[in-house]
């Protein structure tokens, strides 16, 4: 029989508590951001209707950097406006 547990607490909670370890906030932020351009490139290629293959030749890159991109490898900004270009966006940056 499994043992239960006598107190939870919620995921927010504890990364809320973690952020307050330095070292943990700059890895949280670091993967945090990655991911977050992850899923604006996957969201944006997917609404245009392209496949990776498609969007790497229309931005003249190999299809392996989109991957890697959607999969929350960090690349550069002149990447990214490639990227933006072919699927006929902007890039923008914003730092809160």
């Amino acid at each position: 029989m499994a043992k239960e547990l006598t107190h939870t607490a919620s995921v927010d909670d504890l990364i809320k508590a973690s952020l307050e370890n330095p070292a943990f906030r700059e890895g949280f932020y670091t993967e945090y951001n990655q991911l977050a351009s992850a899923a604006a490139l996957i969201e944006a290629r997917q609404m245009a209707g392209l496949t990776q293959q498609e969007l790497a030749m229309r931005a003249k890159l190999p299809q392996t950097t989109i991957a890697r991109i959607e999969r929350g490898h960090n690349t550069s900004i002149a990447t990214l406006t490639k990227l933006a270009n072919a699927l006929g966006k902007k890039v923008t940056v914003t730092i809160t």
